[in-house]
């Protein structure tokens, strides 16, 4: 106490270096707090450090008081809202009991409240308050039942230019607050600007009469503006006449739909009479059972169960009426009203286009779909093609014979009447479909069930070879075949056991029928006390592969061949695979001696005789891993914090003997998809002028070998042939620290992983005894910048050689650029240069570039352009394409709702755009 204390203040607190104090430096007093400043870095010198005493002596506590003193009991956090931000009432001092209720009225400006209070000359228990000043009224419940896990409040909040209430009992004091048991009756009417608020959802009127103990009331001119979930905004719901029948129910004549935050809307749906139900409860944590608080407010989270019905329903855009339906039922977590896509193109293949995908739950009036599924109708037409019809139905959920496992699936299907012509490309631009009804369908389902089970289904029809690559190019290209079959697998500890069944539902692709097939899994089972590790697969089935069919068309017939091992074959096959490893360590080396074998027999080869084959595989593995880290290296322009170098060196020296060649094997378990099977058929004509088999360099089956399919227990069964070679390996890390001070995490700054193959016999590797020499560098220069390269090479005449360069640069959220050259020579020859963009050039426009170009004689192969405008419910966008190899030239307009949770434009171009008022007004 009277100590002298220099605070800065005005002018002076600029001006460096002491001063003399003054009067108004002084202050005395017994007890005082005051904060002392300085110009100079504060040092501390000690001799001896002796830490806290256990006894903190009495001025320490009364400079602690002083500090930061204790909070008033019932002081509650101050709670902001876009829409009225002094809607919270004064704190209060305490919560209403269980089973009563709380009523306080404060004034809504600065004008204090002005009442007038009389008895109702028709009931003398009930009193009748008006006041004409403006006024916020509050109702506090003493508690909602949370099912078994306690209670917790609700709150009402109203504020209007004039109020009028009824009530029973004695009135009291309303701002300190008046008591009541929640079934008194209480009643308000109100006028001029009304807000009324329960829970997170807001209601905006002219007019409003509401009784509290029953929750019924009416409003007229109303807006309901509430949360919707999985979405980021608001949906607002407008009505000349708004009726609330209970606590969730609503009633609307001539109300309007909409998410657009716009007084005239950009798009919205109109409805004769539409019922909204929003029952809103409290979350609760499923493992303490408490309630969840939001972690900015403080105040307990609320779930919404929203649904909508209505009739007489009409769309509109821009004011402009676009579609009718007579009824609608939806569950308001899809906030997307009927229509989920709407897109034109025109283009050379497919004419005009106009595209359309519609949700099948609103459309049927289904009011209460199974949680976890998504059921879509998409009505489609092209000019050139003909019309088309699609339904996708998706589930992710828990119900399978009352099972909390989870149970995953689609069902997918697309029928055309087709009377164009399909275009592939080069020279399979007028192929004639072999039916004018074409299409697919697709199912994959799986159910996880007890015992550690696991049951997939698969449904698969395509109506002709060329469908998928004319409509469903990069699922034809990218994904698996679509199969029909069932498989039953369980999975204990290290050991599975499989039961399959699949069907040949089609012939125009090469495909296998297991009929069925049986396999046992025993992986990494230690024996003799840890000193070995031991590998098992064991396989019986019953199988039919046939050929694929012949193309219709003759240009596709022309360039279409059997593969050297597609013959029709029929009969048992009967495997079992294993493999002993033997784990020894000679320093800091690891060492692993193996031993890998197969007994299998064929009831059928590719000349339809039985066939036994045995094959073996001695080996040995080893790996060194070294490091060296240096916590010293600080370097701010490539953000590092400390460097370190990880490298494992790798190597496998194996020598593989069968009694029977791999070329006499049909091919059970396919290495390639449908669709790189249709190219291999026509590679051979375009680069080898003529039907397979191609080179035995270039077959698919002596690459896997010498790839090393044949080193794994759990590879191709068919795939295993005489081969001697030692694999070399060298696997690299540079690893260090990002992000804040306190937090950070260790990243992948460069890795640079390289391999090759030695064969002793240079007759196994087509001359040479070095091949498949192949590396992948990363460097991840800073946390959105990429720069990556790979590459792979065979040195026997016209083997492969790869290689890919490139940079990928992200600049959330303007926008992301990758920049790229791929060049491959061998039996084909390929240098490409491969560029996009996405760009938020303004906050209303995107563009996005992409451009290939072959330097070879192709020159270029295909460039887009697409800008998007960023609408305030929508977004437009219009988008022009080139491709060469099809001679196509076309045009796109898309029209998406930017309401959904995730929208196609952010998956394709890595831009993301919140919904409008996710963030406030725009």
């Amino acid at each position: 106490a009277g100590k002298d204390a220099r605070r800065p203040s005005g002018a002076e607190s600029q001006v460096p270096g002491p001063r003399a104090p003054s009067d108004k430096d002084r202050q005395t007093a017994v007890p005082w707090f005051g904060r002392l400043y300085s110009d100079r870095a504060v040092e501390f010198q000690v001799r001896q450090i002796l830490g806290e005493p256990p006894v903190k002596p009495a001025l320490y506590q009364a400079a602690v008081e002083r500090r930061s003193p204790p909070r008033t009991e019932g002081i509650q956090r101050t709670q902001f809202s876009e829409f009225a931000p002094e809607r919270i009432a004064p704190p209060q001092t305490s919560s209403p009991v269980v089973g009563s209720r709380r009523v306080q009225v404060f004034p809504r400006s600065g004008v204090p409240i002005q009442a007038q209070f009389k008895q109702n000359p028709a009931n003398p228990s009930e009193w009748i308050a008006t006041i004409n000043t403006g006024v916020k009224m509050r109702v506090d419940s003493g508690g909602v039942s949370l099912g078994g896990c306690g209670t917790i409040g609700s709150t009402i909040d109203i504020e209007a230019d004039r109020i009028v209430i009824w009530t029973t009992g004695e009135l009291g004091d309303f701002a300190r607050g008046t008591s009541q048991a929640e079934n008194v009756p209480l009643e308000v009417y109100l006028e001029g600007d009304v807000v009324f608020r329960e829970g997170d959802r807001v209601v905006f009127a002219q007019s409003m009469y509401y009784n509290v103990a029953q929750r019924t009331g009416i409003i007229l001119n109303a807006e309901v503006v509430t949360p919707v979930p999985n979405y980021a905004g608001i949906l607002r719901l407008r009505t000349d006449v708004l009726r609330q029948v209970n606590e969730g129910q609503f009633v609307a004549e001539g109300a309007s739909i909409t998410t657009s935050r716009l007084a005239m809307p950009t798009y919205e749906f109109r409805s004769g009479t539409l019922t909204f139900q929003d029952v809103q409860s409290p979350l609760v944590n499923p493992l303490t059972r408490e309630p969840v608080l939001d972690p900015v407010t403080g105040q307990p989270q609320i779930a919404h169960q929203q649904m909508a019905t209505s009739v007489n329903n009409v769309g509109y855009v821009e004011g402009i009426p676009v579609f009718y339906w007579p009824r609608l039922a939806t569950d308001l977590k899809k906030p997307t009203f009927y229509i989920e896509k709407l897109l034109y193109r025109n283009d050379q293949i497919f004419g005009n286009q106009i595209i359309t995908q519609f949700d099948l739950y609103q459309i049927l009036g289904i009011q209460s779909p199974p949680d976890g599924t998504d059921w879509n109708l998409g009505l489609n037409y092209f000019s050139e093609r003909g019309p088309a019809a699609s339904t996708r139905f998706t589930y992710d959920r828990d119900f399978l014979f009352q099972s909390d496992r989870r149970t995953f699936g689609l069902f997918d299907a697309f029928f055309i009447n087709d009377t164009g012509l399909d275009n592939l490309g080069l020279d399979r631009m007028a192929l004639i479909p072999p039916t004018e009804n074409r299409g697919r369908v697709l199912s994959r389902n799986r159910f996880e069930l007890p015992e550690n089970l696991t049951l997939t289904a698969e449904l698969g029809y395509i109506s002709d070879r060329n469908f998928l690559e004319q409509y469903f190019e990069q699922e034809w290209d990218e994904q698996k075949d679509q199969i029909t079959g069932l498989e039953l697998r369980q999975t204990i500890d290290n050991r599975s056991w499989a039961l399959a069944v699949d069907a040949r539902t089609q012939d125009i692709f090469l495909q296998t029928q297991q009929l069925p097939r049986l396999d046992h899994f025993w992986l990494g089972q230690s024996l003799f006390g840890d000193r070995v590790t031991w590998y098992e697969h064991t396989s019986v089935g019953y199988f039919n592969q046939n050929q694929a069919q012949y193309p219709s068309d003759p240009q596709d017939a022309a360039q279409f061949g059997y593969l050297p091992y597609e013959v029709p074959t029929t009969g048992e096959r009967i495997a079992t695979r294993h493999e002993f490893d033997l784990p020894l360590s000679a320093g800091p080396v690891k060492l692993v001696p193996y031993l890998l074998g197969e007994a299998a027999h064929w009831g059928e080869d590719l000349n339809g005789e039985g066939l036994q084959r045995v094959y073996g595989q001695a080996g040995l593995r080893a790996s060194l891993p070294v490091w060296s880290v240096d916590p010293t290296v600080e370097n701010s322009l490539f953000n590092l914090h400390g460097l370190a170098h990880k490298v494992v060196f790798r190597s496998d020296l194996s020598y593989t003997d069968a009694s029977q060649n791999l070329d006499q094997l049909p091919i059970y378990d396919e290495i390639d998809d449908d669709s790189t099977q249709a190219f291999r058929r026509r590679l051979t004509f375009q680069d080898f002028g003529g039907p397979p088999p191609v080179p035995s360099r270039y077959d698919e089956r002596f690459y896997a070998v010498r790839r090393g399919l044949q080193d794994n227990v759990t590879g191709p069964t068919e795939i295993a042939d005489d081969l001697a070679v030692i694999r070399l390996g060298i696997e690299q890390r540079w690893q260090t620290k990002r992000g804040p001070l306190e937090n950070r995490r260790i990243i992948d700054w460069i890795t640079f992983d390289t391999h090759a193959e030695v064969f002793p016999d240079a007759d196994q590797n087509f001359g040479e005894n070095l091949g498949l020499v192949d590396y992948d560098f990363r460097w991840h220069v800073g946390d959105r910048v990429t720069l990556l390269s790979s590459g792979a090479a065979d040195f026997f005449d016209e083997g492969q050689r790869y290689l890919s360069v490139g940079g990928f640069l992200s600049r959330p959220p303007r926008g992301n650029v990758f920049l790229g050259f791929r060049s491959l020579e061998g039996p084909i020859h390929s240098n490409v240069l491969i560029t996009t963009y996405n760009y938020r050039m303004s906050p209303k426009w995107v563009s996005s570039f992409g451009l290939m170009y072959d330097f070879n004689k192709r020159g270029y192969l295909g460039q887009s352009l697409t800008l998007t405008r960023i609408g305030e419910s929508f977004l437009f966008s219009i988008g022009l394409t080139a491709d060469q190899s099809k001679d196509n030239v076309g045009i796109a307009l898309a029209l998406e709702p930017r309401f959904f949770p995730q929208t196609a434009f952010g998956r394709r171009t890595g831009i993301i755009v919140p919904p409008a008022g996710a963030f406030g007004l725009e």
